[in-house]
């Protein structure tokens, strides 16, 4: 049992020759376990491109703060599966994980579905079982018809921003992907839009407007802005000053503002202003702008240098390290290693990076089948005028690095979480 639940990558399969789409095969098997997403405590239900797990936790953390029991589901994991499911604020334990596995995979039989499908159905069994106050519910991919999008009523959903991400699954516009995002939207129910490029708040409006969703919109009805001493955050009510996100970035001011929004909104919980400010310093989100203090890889390094990581795979994610690389990252030469799953747009993420790196090291994902080997990311960027070398792995990369790097540096590691940088 203990090598099924801590294996560290599965294959979220999404579309495929199966009959029937993701969503409703999903609901397929939920009726045959007795429709356990027809007995949760209130739900939110969170779609996008970048943020959706950030935007999570910090909403997680100010419930928590403010006192309330919270499931979450997301996904993918860092460590152990164990990690996208929490209930009542405690990661599901492996035995309790076994057994609602298990009651999904008995309930299949024959017929054949997949891994994200069957975890979500478990998932839900899970949540079903266990009292709590609220239930925090991110997408896999898309959302009309993700696994996920069996909710018939949540209480809230939101839309974080959208970019271009998963297009061979979703379309390679804007407006198409944003209608894949907007399938979580409900009538009556209020929508949170947070920051969105043109044509994708376009479709999310339109998309409200027909199904009867109430739309709170980025820049229309709340906004933030960072400050020298954190952000400021405002809406019809009126702006607050608050401390800086705990999460760093600067598109973590966005996301915790999401989460503001969110509680301003969950009308039935009571979320004071102490909440909020504990839960955006509180909030914990591994494996995204995260520093490594311990590990193999770490030990690797002389004193003075740093190893960070972060999980971005898409344009809007280059953008955002970019972005900090200019405001944070300026006393320190920079050193990139990267790798990625086949399908990503290699160019368009490591372009915004350029200009901000001594060098950059391409990698594959040891431990996905499906990502590009060091020599094609190469390829890739032969139009580029760039400092790129092909390495076998991420030690190999580190150690050219040391090699080259002629005073104490700082190393990103980024484009797959898989790249299993951190440690437990």
């Amino acid at each position: 049992m203990s090598s099924y639940l801590t294996m560290p990558h599965w294959p979220m399969l999404l579309f495929d020759n199966r009959p029937g789409t993701p969503l409703e095969r999903t609901q397929k098997l939920l009726a045959k376990v007795g429709n356990p997403e027809r007995k949760l405590p209130p739900v939110v239900h969170v779609a996008g491109t970048n943020g959706k797990g950030s935007t999570i936790a910090f909403l997680r953390a100010m419930l928590e703060a403010a006192g309330y029991k919270v499931h979450v589901y997301t996904s993918p994991h860092l460590h152990r599966f164990n990690e996208r499911i929490v209930l009542a604020g405690c990661e599901i334990d492996d035995t309790t994980l076994f057994t609602v596995i298990e009651q999904a995979r008995v309930a299949a039989g024959e017929e054949s579905y997949s891994f994200f499908e069957g975890t979500t159905v478990a998932a839900l069994l899970a949540f079903s079982q266990k009292p709590a106050d609220i239930l925090l519910i991110e997408t896999g991919a898309g959302g009309r018809f993700d696994p996920t999008n069996v909710i018939e009523k949540p209480i809230l959903t939101i839309i974080t921003t959208i970019s271009p991400d998963h297009m061979d699954i979703l379309g390679h516009s804007l407006s198409e992907i944003a209608w894949h995002k907007a399938g979580i939207m409900r009538e009556d129910v209020p929508c949170i839009a947070s920051f969105q490029p043109q044509d994708a708040m376009e479709v999310l409006k339109s998309e409200a407007e027909k199904m009867g969703t109430p739309l709170c919109i980025y820049g229309q009805h709340w906004m933030v802005q960072k400050t020298t001493s954190g952000m400021r955050y405002t809406n019809g009510e009126g702006a607050i000053d608050l401390p800086p996100p705990g999460l760093l970035g600067p598109h973590q001011y966005v996301n915790a503002a999401n989460a503001i929004t969110a509680v301003t909104l969950l009308e039935p919980f009571n979320v004071g202003m102490d909440a909020i400010q504990t839960g955006l310093g509180r909030a914990q989100w591994p494996g995204r702008l995260e520093r490594v203090m311990r590990g193999e890889r770490f030990d690797l390094l002389p004193s003075g240098f740093e190893l960070w990581v972060d999980g971005g795979h898409n344009m809007a994610a280059g953008h955002m390290l970019a972005a900090f690389a200019e405001e944070a990252w300026q006393d320190k030469p920079l050193y990139i290693i990267f790798g990625t799953t086949q399908g990503k747009d290699v160019t368009s993420l490591l372009l915004p990076l350029v200009e901000k790196v001594r060098g950059m090291y391409a990698v594959p994902v040891a431990s996905e089948p499906n990502s590009y080997p060091a020599e094609k990311i190469v390829q890739m960027m032969e139009n580029v005028s760039c400092n790129i070398e092909a390495c076998a792995g991420v030690e190999d990369a580190i150690a050219s690095i040391l090699q080259r790097a002629d005073a104490p540096s700082r190393i990103l590691v980024f484009g797959s979480l898989y790249l299993r940088v951190l440690t437990v």
